[in-house]
């Protein structure tokens, strides 16, 4: 309760407010409302242990299920990552990919450049671009498969074009390199042309 205010009207003049009269609320003390006890019955007692009991139940499952959303939001943000990777990686290898038929007929106008003359110069020039072509690529992450004759075929990096009777290599032994072939990390962006030995 607040205070109450007596407010006396006498004809013909302003009302008269008298503020004596005041009801206050009680006032307990912190040491009287440690002492009030609560009593519950029961049923109470064991509604409310239910009530905490399902509480417990539900956080548990609310904490379990945002460590999961969390797991799976991790697993996209990697995949998709991944995803990203490889389309990088797959633009970049289609883009170089249509740069190799040049450097082929570069290497074949070398393998046939004239060894005297004045048309000889040329070749130096040619030996040049070749070196700063397969550069480029290299600072790319395209490299050129490593093959000789005298390996063996292997059908995951050559492309065997013909197979020939061969008393100098065994069978499956590759006999010539017809075309060179390129890879960008894990990935063969164009397998060996070769010759092979039946």
């Amino acid at each position: 309760m607040g205070k109450k205010t007596k407010i006396k009207i006498n004809k013909g003049s302003e009302p008269e407010v008298n503020e004596e009269i005041r009801e206050e609320e009680p006032q307990i003390s912190a040491e009287e409302a440690q002492e009030e006890q609560v009593t519950l019955s029961k049923a109470e007692f064991d509604k409310l242990n239910t009530a905490l009991e399902e509480a417990k139940k539900k956080e548990q499952e609310n904490h379990e299920a945002w460590i999961r959303e969390r797991a799976d939001f991790s697993n996209y943000k990697k995949r998709m990552d991944r995803d990203q990777d490889l389309l990088r990686s797959n633009y970049k290898s289609g883009v170089l990919e249509k740069f190799i038929p040049v450097l082929d007929d570069l290497e074949l106008a070398y393998q046939h450049r004239p060894e005297d003359g004045e048309a000889a110069s040329w070749a130096e020039g040619i030996e040049l671009i070749i070196r700063k072509f397969n550069s480029v690529l290299e600072n790319d992450g395209l490299t050129k498969i490593n093959v000789k004759a005298g390996d063996k075929l292997d059908p995951n990096i050559h492309l065997a074009v013909s197979s020939e009777d061969s008393d100098e290599y065994g069978s499956d032994e590759i006999i010539e390199v017809l075309q060179n072939g390129y890879r960008m990390g894990e990935k063969i962006v164009r397998p060996a042309m070769v010759r092979v030995a039946r």
